[in-house]
């Protein structure tokens, strides 16, 4: 069920995350075509950022998903089975401990943000939204680390 739900989210994060690329690559070049033609669009390094974020962001569930992360493996294909299950569920471990307090730091920097009430520089318009966006794809990422976590942990070696 949990496995089901994982691959489910990590999908709609992968669609969401192409948009954002979109989105940000048909900015950048009509940004180019305007600056041409006339001044550019007011912002676009702003907005670029924030769908940076957002593109990094949902897209690490599904690379993880997928295992696409760099994995450095050679030494350990070399050892005996129970040691590299052994490995990886302490990679696996670190992973979610890191990354959940990724995500507790993200929020609270969101928090931080909307209670000051900042703004961007450019447009002037509220971003903590953003943040916590961003958040939520890490939050996705640490959902599939955990169920890699427990698929490695009930694997039989």
């Amino acid at each position: 069920m949990f496995d089901q739900f994982v691959v489910k989210l990590s999908q709609t994060f992968a669609c969401i995350s192409g948009s954002s690329l979109v989105a940000m690559m048909l900015l950048i070049v009509f940004n180019a075509i305007k600056r041409t033609v006339s001044t550019p669009f007011v912002g676009t390094t702003e907005i670029v950022g924030w769908l940076a974020a957002i593109t990094f962001s949902f897209g690490l569930a599904y690379t993880q998903l997928h295992r696409g992360h760099v994995d450095i493996d050679l030494l350990v294909k070399k050892l005996p089975q129970r040691f590299e299950k052994a490995l990886k569920i302490l990679f696996l471990s670190i992973s979610i401990s890191f990354f959940t307090m990724v995500v507790w730091q993200l929020i609270q920097f969101g928090l931080t943000l909307m209670n000051n009430n900042n703004l961007s520089q450019t447009l002037r318009i509220i971003f903590y939204p953003f943040v916590f966006i961003t958040s939520i794809g890490f939050m996705a990422f640490v959902f599939v680390l955990v169920n890699q976590f427990i698929a490695e942990f009930r694997r039989r070696v």
